[in-house]
């Protein structure tokens, strides 16, 4: 299980918060007219995948991106793109347009929560933002794309693409605490990357991303403990020994929920502790509640299984 900042097990859509503007409301190099614009790398428009969706959302950090979503099967999603391709070629990387063949894409039609072709959404500074569906007229859709350029110039989005289609795309900034983490995980020190996740949240408590990554951490520390020599038999004796175990017994369960849950088995380890959450009262009813929190934290409050599982939650507390 590692450490990304995924949207809970699919793509990060909040990954970037609202930019503070230097004096000269500048990011980055400005454009040669001295008109003030920053000029970032990127063609006006590309094909987007699961592979270079998070490009797409630092692009929007720095200036506004349109997703189109279209299929083969759909007659009006040609004349939606076609339309679209000529605005974003109109407006010279004022915004890039993003194109998704939801064929073979589905996954990241998922990611934004839609399944309808033709739509759009517009990303601004990582945040999805529905726009229309269906094909409007030309009139409506060059409005629709101003009001999302202006809205992007309120968030001090205003920079414009090159139009390079070899660039590379910008790296999303790591926040240094951040980094500290993912440099401690990497060496192995999971002590390190708790102390670093844990002091990002102490200086930002509305750090989403930290806490996902020390839910995670947490995780893997409870694992390592679990079986500290690596003994390949050692999760299976976890398991058995919850199995003898009555379901009131608050470790033993506990403990079994994170093997199946580290061994990619969530939906096991969620009927477990719901199954406690039932059975139990008070602190034991509480630490098996948090544990569901944080495994519903890990994989992202849009997964299906998440979903079905909050609302059994729901009912066995209520």
């Amino acid at each position: 299980m590692s450490i990304n900042g995924s949207l809970g097990g699919a793509y990060d859509l909040s990954a970037f918060q609202k930019q503070t503007p230097t004096n000269d409301g500048l990011v980055g190099e400005t454009g040669a007219d001295g008109g003030g614009a920053t000029v970032v790398p990127g063609p006006y428009v590309v094909e987007l995948t699961s592979k270079n969706l998070q490009g797409a959302i630092t692009t929007s950090s720095k200036l506004p991106v349109i997703v189109a979503f279209h299929s083969a099967r759909s007659e009006n999603s040609a004349k939606l793109i076609t339309q679209l391709e000529r605005l974003a070629i109109a407006n010279q990387g004022r915004f890039q347009l993003a194109k998704v063949d939801t064929d073979e894409n589905a996954d990241v039609a998922q990611a934004f929560g839609t399944d309808a072709v033709p739509s759009a959404a517009a990303l601004l500074q990582g945040q999805p933002v529905p726009l229309f569906q269906g094909l409007p007229d030309e009139a409506q859709l060059t409005e629709t794309i101003e009001k999302i350029l202006q809205a992007g110039e309120q968030y001090g989005l205003n920079a414009v693409l090159d139009g390079d289609a070899n660039a590379t795309p910008p790296e999303p900034e790591i926040p240094p605490l951040h980094k500290e983490g993912l440099e401690a995980l990497e060496n192995g020190d999971l002590e390190a990357a708790h102390a670093a996740y844990t002091k990002a949240i102490s200086q930002n408590p509305g750090d989403d991303e930290a806490q996902t990554a020390l839910h995670q951490v947490e995780l893997l520390q409870r694992i390592a403990k679990i079986n500290p020599d690596g003994d390949p038999e050692a999760p299976q004796k976890v398991l058995l020994a919850a199995h003898d175990a009555p379901i009131t017994d608050l470790e033993a369960q506990l403990r079994a929920a994170d093997v199946e849950f580290s061994f990619q088995r969530p939906d096991a380890a969620f009927a477990r502790l719901i199954d406690v959450v039932r059975a139990t009262s008070g602190d034991d009813r509480e630490a098996a509640r948090q544990r569901l929190i944080a495994y519903f934290d890990i994989l992202g409050p849009s997964q299906d299984i998440v979903v079905a599982a909050r609302k059994a939650l729901t009912n066995a507390l209520f």
